[in-house]
């Protein structure tokens, strides 16, 4: 019984799937399901896939989707996942020889008294341009941390990881979905799950990281106005929901600034803006940062 899904949403990828299936081909361990979920792909995407049933030696299961955002993807996969575990490889990266067989035995080494604290496996990539760690690597002592403990550890480990999941619990946390952007970052799901549940951190390389894929679905925003809703919608997020953090969470102060920049670059009122901040504190806090935000369009926007 496969106890795995490896996870792939795509969009127009047809040029760099095949990264991501030899990778999967290459595996150590071939007992687990790879599930894309194709975001309204135009292009030879289906046909391609059909090819790579004809090849594998795992199962696939290919659905098609209309396109609404990499988020949409994500939570139409849900109904799909029933395996115990899932990991997310992106249409352009890899899953190095022995990923799986190694996440597997990792999961099979967490004392039975502390697996149920822990909500995912978070483990490291590398760069495929020169094979080099990306960010600095956990303390040896992470996982003896607990709660908010941990994650200001976390906050000191900066860089890509490649997280495997607990379904029961992933499932649980759909992303939002905005009328007004089709991208929504991750981190407003994932910061909700992390601030519940601990990591199980391990400097073992998972993934090989690409950063030269110029449709990535990460960094591919094809108009300004819905970046910036998508960054009004996370600083919304930041400072209502990790305020407390704000002492050893920087994004929660970069928000504070971004959220009036956001709102002038979107003709958001000044009213609307206070009406969805969830305490008066926030409130004066975000509204003094409007003059460093109108000074920051003024004089550094291009």
């Amino acid at each position: 019984m496969c106890k795995i899904t490896v996870f792939t949403p795509t969009y127009n990828r047809a040029r760099t799937l095949r990264i991501a299936f030899e990778s999967l081909m290459n595996q150590t361990n071939h007992n687990f399901i790879w599930l894309i979920i194709d975001d309204g792909s135009t292009d030879n995407t289906s046909e391609l896939i059909d090819e790579f049933k004809e090849k594998a030696l795992f199962e696939i299961r290919y659905y098609w989707k209309e396109n609404g955002g990499r988020h949409t993807a994500v939570n139409y996969s849900y109904q799909f996942l029933n395996t115990e575990y899932v990991i997310t490889l992106d249409s352009d990266d890899e899953l190095v020889p022995d990923a799986i067989e190694k996440i597997l035995k990792i999961w099979e080494s967490i004392p039975k008294e502390k697996y149920d604290k822990y909500w995912c496996i978070s483990g490291r990539e590398i760069y495929a341009s020169n094979g080099l760690m990306v960010g600095k690597p956990y303390p040896p002592n992470i996982n003896d941390l607990s709660g908010r403990a941990q994650r200001k550890a976390l906050f000191k480990c900066p860089g890509e990881k490649h997280c495997c999941r607990k379904v029961a619990i992933h499932i649980q946390y759909p992303f939002p979905i905005f009328p007004d952007t089709k991208f929504v970052t991750e981190n407003m799901v994932w910061e909700k799950i992390n601030r519940r549940y601990d990591q199980y951190c391990v400097n073992d390389i998972f993934g090989i990281y690409h950063t030269n894929s110029e449709d990535s679905l990460s960094t591919n925003s094809p108009h300004k106005r819905t970046k910036y809703r998508s960054s009004y919608y996370r600083s919304i997020f930041y400072i209502n929901e990790l305020f407390d953090e704000i002492f050893f969470n920087r994004g929660v102060i970069r928000c504070m600034v971004d959220l009036p920049r956001c709102a002038m670059k979107t003709d958001t009122p000044y009213a609307e803006v206070m009406k969805q901040l969830n305490s008066t504190l926030k409130k004066i806090l975000v509204t003094l940062c409007y003059p460093v935000a109108w000074i920051f369009i003024t004089f550094f926007h291009k």
